[in-house]
């Protein structure tokens, strides 16, 4: 068999919107000590105008935006060269990249071999925080973990992989329902069921020019909790990496935001020393993405037994335009919430605001107040999402609601995650002794307040509830509050606390027990510095590290 040469290779780009980061790719790519191989930029959805800039020597290839998947497969396709090289528009190669790669398929002509590149930070965010911590914690790539020349299917990163084009389409390319993550995952798992054996090829330099703030990383693992749950749909055998880490770490005694800092400033040598505080920074920062990667997690599971639920009359379009048809219907509904008691069609509306992080916020509050094992009661349960996740996170939770769609619903989603839980009429005698009752985003529907929170007082040690101010827009939805005598009442029982949320939601987490003087102190503290007091994050630091960056630059 005749040796492959660079003629024989196309290198693969799916790109959107990073046009100077792409730029510094190809400027890369022209500085090969190879030449003639082809280079296909396929175009993720065009920019806002439509327009693409101009590529030199590049074959572009332009789609409606659906995602890099089917990005590289368009790419790959319209390639007709035995080789391709899978490269990532913010992977700026080293002059060898190409040589490199084509060294390692003449080694091993084979059909089922292919060739993992390295990736390793650009100079200009190689120092980041993020950046380090992405690294020792083996978060994006694993390379430090890979002992020999194999680097095993799981490491299938398609931001720098060659492979030959024959074998990659004879599986069938990526699996186009992977919009974005885990796509390389799923296609290195269907081609080790074809025989792929990965080698690794660490001189198959990139420089990785991608900086991350905190937003971004939730972002990332957000999308990552779909991608994972789109894994296990496919692959039943999957084991959820990141969801199993999430779950383990959020288990664990709340970590300190001090030992994502101090395991910086401790040189990787130290040894026993650095491996303890990378052990507290990994699940400090775990702990820390947690919401963001549940929510998601969650929001996706809901989508998926509302699509099993109603089976062919499912329609997804209606899951995010049917908000405000409910609003139109809600609205000349009568007094006694006929719609909300009778309608099949507000499971759409209930799902679609579960599919949304309103409440992440109020849920890790409560979740701060009252450890996990204690009893709860969801109460104004509708599809029970809220305690459906609580559940999750290891709690007994009851529900509580009117007889409805909604419950019959839920009741539907118990038994088809394998759950025993009460389910209540809150119209009916209702049992007491809670650890907790909460109730978000309810009060705002009741016609007296008071004796609402009085009920709620009832039953449970604690009361989390949040308070909504008025809104002109959704006065025929929403009852008017008194929210500042709301407020006044909790920090006369035993305010534990209080914080507001966007931009006009009031949660409190009050004791029903009066305290005595130091714990009524406490409240009034509370109730009056609430709303602008909050702990340090994670994005705190983030925001630190940014500043000091540009004071950096700027001098």
């Amino acid at each position: 068999m005749s040796r492959f040469t660079a003629e024989d290779l196309a290198v693969i780009i799916p790109t959107r919107g990073r046009w100077s980061i792409l730029a510094k790719t190809l400027e890369g790519l022209a500085r090969q000590t190879v030449t003639g191989f082809e280079i296909v930029v396929v175009v993720d959805g065009a920019d806002d105008n439509g327009t693409v800039p101009a590529l030199p020597g590049v074959r572009v290839i332009v789609q409606p935006h659906r995602g890099p998947a089917i990005a590289r497969n368009v790419g790959v396709r319209a390639a007709s060269v035995p080789l391709i090289l899978l490269l990532g528009d913010d992977m700026l190669p080293v002059p060898t990249l190409i040589e490199r790669h084509l060294d390692a398929h003449n080694r091993e002509p084979e059909q089922h071999v292919a060739v993992l590149g390295q990736a390793v930070w650009h100079p200009d965010v190689r120092q980041d925080r993020l950046a380090r911590w992405m690294d020792w914690d083996d978060v994006q790539f694993q390379y430090r973990l890979i002992k020999t020349d194999d680097a095993g299917f799981g490491r299938f990163y398609s931001s720098n992989v060659s492979i030959k084009r024959e074998f990659f389409l004879g599986i069938g390319g990526f699996d186009e329902d992977f919009t974005i993550y885990y796509e390389d995952i799923d296609c290195g798992w269907r081609l080790n069921d074809h025989g792929l054996r990965l080698r690794y090829e660490p001189e198959a330099l990139t420089d990785h020019l991608h900086r991350y703030d905190w937003p971004s990383i939730e972002r990332r693992f957000a999308g990552i909790a779909k991608g994972e749950r789109l894994m296990m749909r496919k692959h039943p055998e999957f084991e959820p990496w990141y969801s199993n880490i999430i779950r383990a770490t959020r288990s664990e005694p709340r970590a300190s935001l001090a030992w994502p800092l101090l395991v910086d400033w401790l040189p990787e040598s130290a040894g026993r020393v650095r491996h303890w505080l990378e052990r507290r920074a990994h699940v400090a920062y775990y702990q820390a993405l947690a919401p963001a990667f549940l929510q998601s997690w969650h929001a996706d599971q809901s989508l998926d037994e509302l699509r099993i639920h109603l089976g062919p009359a499912f329609d997804e379009q209606a899951l995010w335009q049917h908000h405000d048809l409910v609003e139109r219907e809600d609205a000349a509904a009568t007094d006694d919430l006929s719609f909300y008691r009778t309608s099949r069609a507000y499971l759409y509306d209930l799902t679609a605001f579960a599919m949304w992080d309103t409440k992440v916020p109020y849920r890790e509050a409560l979740r701060r107040s009252v450890p996990p094992g204690s009893r709860l009661l969801d109460y104004g349960c509708g599809i029970g999402s809220d305690g459906l996740w609580f559940l999750d996170d290891g709690y007994e939770v009851s529900f509580a609601d009117f007889d409805n769609p909604s419950v019959e619903y839920l009741r539907w989603r118990l038994e088809r995650r394998g759950l025993s839980a009460p389910v209540y009429d809150i119209e009916g005698e209702l049992p007491t002794g809670f650890d907790a009752v909460y109730a978000f985003d309810v009060i705002e529907h009741v016609d007296d307040p008071w004796a609402f929170l009085g009920r709620l007082e009832d039953l449970a040690d604690i009361v989390a509830v949040n308070f909504l101010e008025p809104d002109e827009a959704d006065t025929h939805l929403h009852k008017p509050l008194p929210v500042d005598q709301l407020l006044d009442h909790a920090a006369n029982m035993d305010l534990r606390f209080y914080r507001r949320y966007h931009a006009r939601s009031h949660l409190v987490i009050y004791g029903t027990t009066r305290g005595g003087l130091r714990a009524q102190l406490r409240s009034r503290a509370r109730r009056a510095l609430g709303p602008y007091v909050r702990p340090l994050s994670l994005a705190d630091l983030d925001r630190v590290e940014r500043l000091r960056r540009q004071l950096r630059r700027s001098r």
